[in-house]
């Protein structure tokens, strides 16, 4: 393998091979004359041409359409060994970072690291004649995707380089050139993906969070096998972050189901759990799903972490109260009721304690009590506060209050006057009946209203099978009182006729 050079020219004092390929650098024409099987000559050619490129007239004069045409050309190559072009990708992607300093002795020149192997010692024309002798004696080239020395000295040069130099919108150029060069590339689906998410956190710094967000959903990182599981979850919550941003939160529903909870069981992932269900609370509160915020803060107190932070553990604790007595009233939130009150240190949180207990005893609620008593302690808290959702909260509250005050008078009543169950729940008539009728609906009771007689029936409806049961006792009552009125009968007809014989007789 050799490269065709042609004219330009060299600051004097160079040497005549700096020269010549500082002549090709100038004018940009890597022409591969022949194409080798060898994967690491392969690699440090398309290596060096990008590195060339990017350093001929200093990091800061760097010919950015020159840079993104030749890594097209390569990429598109018919035959390209695949590692060969991963390797000059994330070659071009070091320059979209910031530079680091270098583990290695690098040579002071890039012409050194072309010309030489300073590591191994062994020239590069020695190595080329190495890799034609193999050849000539039909040795199989080396496709095994090993790296040599060159090939990292020539990774750790990008890496010192970085991105000095380049403007946001070179940065911009070349990102969207990688982009182009892994579409559709199974062996650059990584590369791809962390292209995507440097190009989106340029996109979202300039205010444009639509497009920042169009630009990962296209990627499904759970299927990528080769990416790390951390990054995939990283990725995948970048993506609900920004549809939370954007108020996309049917889309941060489907994203979040494809991360699965266990994997926040290892502790070294208790940042990226945090992170998650606090995306996961923001769309629970939009959504209107008390039950679901409760359990998220509860996930959230039980994280290790904060549980060592005193006041954050009191914090999520008292939201989650909150929010469970928020929740409308199932099986399930009964349930979460107990359990919270059984197993969490209520104790650390006495007021919202004593708001759980109210909900748990069974006795009635009245609503100016309850609004006197803790209506300065919630009022104090962002979910209760002035905006329109906390106003929204807050009469949801006073529902979830008169709800139970109703399942109360329900459980204790057979019937109660429509006057006087206003005056228990401290509405008027028609507020009364509309709340009992919404609770009926949703068969969380059961309730008949005479409204000309204005009175109330909590007796229990009967179910069908109940029904046909009653009917079949009925029945079979009539049947025995039939059967024993029979009975009496033929006693007072055979009494009847012993005594017509005996008077016969005498």
């Amino acid at each position: 393998m050799y490269i065709s050079l042609t004219q330009g020219g060299l600051a004097p004092g160079c040497t005549r091979s700096h020269r010549v390929v500082g002549e090709a650098h100038a004018r940009g024409t890597f022409h591969l004359l022949t194409q080798s099987a060898d994967l690491l000559s392969t690699t440090r050619l398309l290596m060096t041409a990008v590195l060339m490129i990017r350093t001929n007239k200093g990091t800061d004069n760097t010919n950015m359409q020159l840079l993104c045409d030749t890594i097209q050309s390569y990429a598109k190559k018919h035959g390209q060994l695949k590692q060969a072009t991963a390797r000059m990708v994330q070659l071009a992607m070091l320059f979209l970072r910031a530079p680091e300093k270098s583990g290695f002795n690098l040579p002071g020149s890039l012409y050194a690291v072309i010309e030489k192997d300073s590591l191994s010692g062994q020239p590069a024309s020695e190595s080329m004649a190495v890799d034609e002798e193999d050849k000539q004696q039909g040795d199989e080239p080396d496709r095994s995707g090993k790296e040599d020395d060159r090939v990292l000295m020539l990774t750790e040069r990008g890496r010192t380089i970085g991105d000095t130099g380049l403007s946001e919108d070179a940065k911009m150029q070349l990102m969207k050139t990688l982009q182009e060069v892994t579409e559709g590339k199974v062996f650059l689906e990584v590369e791809r993906a962390r292209v995507s998410r440097l190009l989106s956190d340029q996109l979202y710094a300039h205010g444009e969070v639509n497009q920042a967000a169009d630009t990962l959903q296209e990627l499904a990182v759970e299927t990528f096998g080769s990416m790390d599981r951390r990054e995939k979850v990283e990725f995948i919550l970048e993506q609900m972050r920004l549809n939370v941003e954007r108020s996309d939160f049917h889309r941060v529903n489907m994203l979040s189901r494809k991360i699965h909870t266990k994997f926040f069981e290892d502790e070294a992932q208790h940042d990226l759990k945090l992170l998650y269900y606090e995306l996961m609370i923001k769309t629970g509160m939009h959504d209107d799903k008390p039950l679901d915020v409760c359990k998220y803060y509860r996930e959230v107190r039980n994280t290790p972490r904060v549980q060592a932070d005193e006041e954050k553990s009191r914090d999520a604790l008292r939201h989650a109260i909150i929010f469970l007595v928020l929740a409308p009233f199932d099986p399930e939130q009964s349930d979460l009721m107990g359990r919270v009150e059984a197993s969490e240190p209520l104790d650390t949180v006495p007021e919202y304690k004593s708001l759980l207990k109210c909900f748990t005893t069974p006795e009635l609620m009245r609503w100016p009590g309850i609004e006197a008593l803790f209506g300065p302690m919630l009022r104090a808290l962002p979910v209760f506060s002035g905006s329109k959702e906390g106003e929204k909260r807050w009469k949801q509250l006073h529902t979830r209050v008169v709800e139970y005050n109703l399942q109360v008078i329900a459980k204790y009543y057979t019937k109660i006057r429509l006057c006087r169950l206003a005056q228990l729940l401290d509405l008027t008539a028609d507020q009364a009946e509309e709340a009992l009728a919404d609770l009926v609906v949703k068969k969380t009771i059961h309730a008949r209203i005479d409204r000309p007689a204005g009175l109330i029936n909590f007796e229990p409806r009967m179910s069908d099978d109940e029904v046909l049961n009653q009917w079949s006792n009925d029945m079979s009552k009539l049947l025995q009182t039939v059967e024993k009125v029979s009975h009496l009968v033929e006693k007072e007809w055979a009494i009847h006729r012993a005594g017509l014989v005996v008077k016969a007789n005498e």
